[in-house]
């Protein structure tokens, strides 16, 4: 029985180190499920926009700003002149309290406008991310723990119709360290118990 507790807790420990690897997806928006150019988008079966104005443009419009990209969104839409945020967009679903890594990918407006400022929260977790107009398409990850809630981009403004471009958005939730382990130490602990009868009825 010793043996079995000893191989569950160095699963356990084997697991607590790397997490990352068991992450569920909860949430991927690539924006390629409409054709651009949607001018002021009303949003998609994983986002709405929540504030200001934002497009859907990219491939088959006329304001491919990034080829091969598919579709994306600029984050300050036309409308709104001078508004503050000039977009925003929030995740329909609401998550719970945990760990999560975020990918997505953000670029600079391309139109030669001044750089612009993407701040991208869920619950009490909060980053923000300014760019240069000829920054390119880049991908940014970011693990954090938070209370919950929606997730959000939001374009600072004041508008200009020239915003940073979002797009490939993944969202997965990281089960906790502590979880794993007692889950794996509580199957040696069965397993243990059964091995223990079994030897008993022999």
């Amino acid at each position: 029985m010793r043996n079995l507790f000893i191989a569950a807790a160095a699963c356990a420990v084997g697991l607590a180190m790397a997490p990352a690897a068991s992450a569920t997806v909860v949430l991927s928006d690539t924006f390629d499920g409409e054709v651009a150019d949607d001018l002021n988008w009303d949003g998609d079966a994983t986002f709405f926009v929540s504030a200001g104005f934002v497009d859907l443009i990219g491939a088959g419009g006329a304001f491919d700003f990034y080829p091969g990209n598919g579709s994306y969104i600029d984050m300050d839409g036309s409308g709104g002149a001078g508004a503050d945020p000039a977009g925003e967009i929030t995740s329909f679903a609401n998550f719970a309290a945990g760990t999560y890594n975020l990918t997505f990918e953000l670029g600079g407006n391309a139109r030669g406008a001044p750089a612009r400022t993407t701040r991208i929260t869920l619950g009490d977790f909060s980053t923000e991310i300014t760019l240069n107009s000829g920054d390119a398409l880049t991908l940014y990850d970011f693990t954090f723990t938070t209370t919950g809630g929606q997730l959000v981009f939001r374009e600072l403004g004041p508008a200009n119709f020239q915003g940073n471009i979002l797009d490939d958005v993944t969202l997965a939730a990281i089960p906790e360290p502590a979880t794993w382990a007692m889950m794996i130490l509580g199957f040696g602990a069965a397993g243990a118990m059964i091995r223990r009868r079994a030897f008993a009825l022999a």
